[in-house]
């Protein structure tokens, strides 16, 4: 079918129909939608979906007061007034004060009307101050009577005091050379550049937190970022790298690559009173935005020393996902490391070795045998045969021959509804290299998951209205890059869906993973399954979004839910979770070794290898092994 401008008005709207309308066959059959027969092709379009309408956000506030959850909706406008930019968010706020500040008339019941509304602008300034957002005016709101202090979480002192009087005694004594080790930098105001060496179950987070609060009890700023979203919301404030320090998104690093923090900025002004920052999963970032924030807080704070000075905590393991280089091989991954940067030689090097985890283990011999197999392959120790493969044990063995359904059924034994079901998904998965391989296995998982199938189909669009003819809509819905909603989206009520974007750090994180709990046609509510937040609802919207990826031919925008299933993740999204239990596939990615497995207190992991590996008797199944200095075959369960 020829391709059409949208300048051509009516025939690109009928173009469009003809491409989305099975069997029309009249002009009033293709613009008939549910019966209604629409005055023209472009109003038959706007109701199928196909196209932004005007009154998108309105349409979406209007839903989702339905859910009679006022602070949920103030948060959703804040969400529609930073990713949307409505044109005129006054409209907005007009049509839906009452709504938006419900809540507040029942608790303050003394307060008159005026004051009430007052409080829901304080509260709405405060959350799009949280979102990283402008203020009230600047989005065609009234201003708040009282501007929301703007900063890093606000912890309190006594409360931290408490928290770090409760668990230094805890401690292990590696633990407690560390801790002393960063806190003497901290009391003598001295700078220090420290990497927590620290392997699965020693107790690295646990220590991270104690640090942070040490920092919090003396009313000091600390940030904590990861470099995932899940694993920042494990940290209490927690946020990724890539939204505290604004770290540009490229598929190709620079080594002249800059933050976007101005110098007069509000960030800027937290990043000179910064006393202590947290970095988790350090091995997985690419040195070139480490030396990104190195150069942005050298200039911010006007010290020409590593950080500009700040007391400096990272911690990871080498030994499992390195930094992913788009299209590179095992050398560029290893030279993308942090320990080949130039400031790697001021970091001082702690190392955790004692497995606390191994102490609570209801079969410690059992889990003893698993770490040590860990160790030996992250070391590189492990027996090999002739040809450099290796074998693993049967009991975390699923034979190649298996169907995918037998790895879902041990993963996840009941898709029907229970109290149990939620705690599943907050507590296993399966994991897999690949995205293709992910979205294949949550397509399988999906249709064994009982409900309702609701399918959102995006808005795809391009700004350039000449580029138009070239990248029609069917062509555009057929492009897709990592990290970024697809245009068929299916979803039932009570599946998993893992978050895409930073919302509002820390609550909402890239790698969030959430419960659908109901759909409407334009709003998602939902539920946090873990982490800090666990149990709380939200109101997610469709969202408009621009790929980064700088192998599509075109720049786009797509209107749609930020979310993907999650039955399934991949394995660098699922870094620095803690699982219960986990099924690993690698069909036909032998060299992917970097995830023997995930796991958590228990003997409940087992993996399972599609194709490309050979065999070694009835139970034993082997795969390539690659050298240690490649650092591509470890994944861990978090400590």
């Amino acid at each position: 079918m020829y391709t059409v401008s949208p300048r051509a008005g009516d025939l690109f709207y009928v173009r469009m129909l003809l491409l989305n309308v099975r069997g029309p066959t009249s002009f009033e059959a293709l613009q008939t939608v549910d019966g209604v027969v629409h005055p023209s092709a472009k109003a038959a379009c706007m109701a199928l979906g196909l196209l932004q309408r005007d009154d998108h956000w309105r349409r979406c506030l209007a839903e989702a007061v339905q859910s009679r959850m006022p602070r949920a909706l103030r948060h959703l406008l804040a969400v529609i007034l930073i990713w949307g930019e409505p044109e005129d968010g006054s409209d907005l706020w007009c049509s839906f004060a009452e709504d938006l500040s419900e809540d507040l008339r029942f608790h303050h019941r003394d307060l008159s009307t005026e004051e009430i509304t007052d409080l829901a602008l304080r509260e709405l300034q405060s959350m799009l101050i949280s979102m990283g957002g402008r203020s009230l005016p600047e989005y065609g709101l009234p201003a708040a009577s009282v501007t929301p202090q703007d900063g890093p979480m606000q912890f309190d002192t006594v409360e931290q005091a408490l928290i770090t009087e409760a668990r230094l005694p805890m401690l292990t004594d590696e633990q407690k050379a560390v801790y002393e080790s960063v806190t003497q930098n901290l009391v003598d105001g001295t700078s220090g550049l420290h990497f927590l060496d620290a392997p699965a179950g020693t107790g690295k987070t646990f220590l991270l937190e104690v640090l942070l609060a040490f920092v919090r009890s003396r009313g000091e700023v600390a940030l904590a970022v990861a470099a995932s979203g899940i694993a920042a919301t494990l940290l209490p404030g927690g946020q990724t790298a890539h939204s505290t320090f604004k770290i540009p998104i490229r598929a190709i690093r620079s080594s002249k690559d800059v933050c976007a923090v101005g110098a007069q900025s509000k960030q800027a002004a937290v990043f000179r009173t910064v006393r202590l920052i947290v970095w988790d999963e350090i091995s997985m970032t690419n040195r070139k935005d480490l030396e990104a924030v190195d150069r942005c807080l050298r200039d911010v704070r006007k010290q020409d020393v590593p950080f500009g000075g700040v007391v400096f905590v990272c911690a990871g393991d080498f030994r499992q996902l390195l930094p992913v280089v788009v299209h590179g091989t095992r050398a560029n991954s290893v030279m993308a490391c942090v320990s080949r940067s130039p400031l790697w030689k001021f970091f001082r090097r702690h190392r955790l070795t004692r497995n606390i985890r191994l102490l609570s283990s209801s079969d410690s011999a059992t889990y003893l045998r698993y770490t040590e197999l860990l160790k030996q392959i992250g070391s590189g120790t492990i027996e090999q045969d002739a040809e450099e493969k290796v074998s693993l044990p049967a009991e975390i063995i699923i034979s190649a021959e298996a169907p995918l359904n037998d790895l879902i059924n041990f993963v996840y034994p009941s898709f029907e509804a229970s109290v149990e079901r939620d705690g599943y998904f907050a507590s296993r998965a399966i994991l897999a290299p690949y995205n293709d391989s992910v979205d294949a296995i949550n397509e399988t998982c999906l249709g064994m998951f009982p409900g309702s199938l609701r399918e959102y189909r995006s808005i795809d669009s391009v700004a350039d209205e000449d580029a138009a003819t070239h990248f029609p809509p069917e062509l555009l819905n057929q492009l897709d890059a990592p990290n970024f909603p697809i245009h068929l989206l299916r979803l039932k009520v009570g599946m998993p869906v893992v978050l895409l974007r930073n919302i509002n750090p820390p609550r909402l994180c890239n790698g969030t993973r959430l419960i659908i709990l109901a759909m409407g046609e334009n709003v998602l509510r939902c539920k946090i399954a873990a982490g800090q937040f666990t149990g709380d609802e939200i109101l997610l919207p469709r969202i408009p979004l621009i790929p980064s990826n700088a192998d599509l031919p075109v720049s786009f925008k797509r209107l749609q839910f930020p979310v993907k299933p999650s039955f399934c993740l991949t394995i660098h999204k699922s870094q620095g979770q803690s699982l219960d239990t986990v099924g690993v596939t690698c069909q036909s990615v032998a060299s992917r070794m970097a995830s023997c497995t995930r796991r958590c207190h228990e003997q409940r992991t087992r993996q399972m290898f599609a194709s490309g590996f050979r065999e070694q008797g009835p139970e034993t199944l082997c795969f390539q092994k690659f050298s240690l200095k490649t650092n591509l075959f470890i994944v861990k369960n978090e400590g």
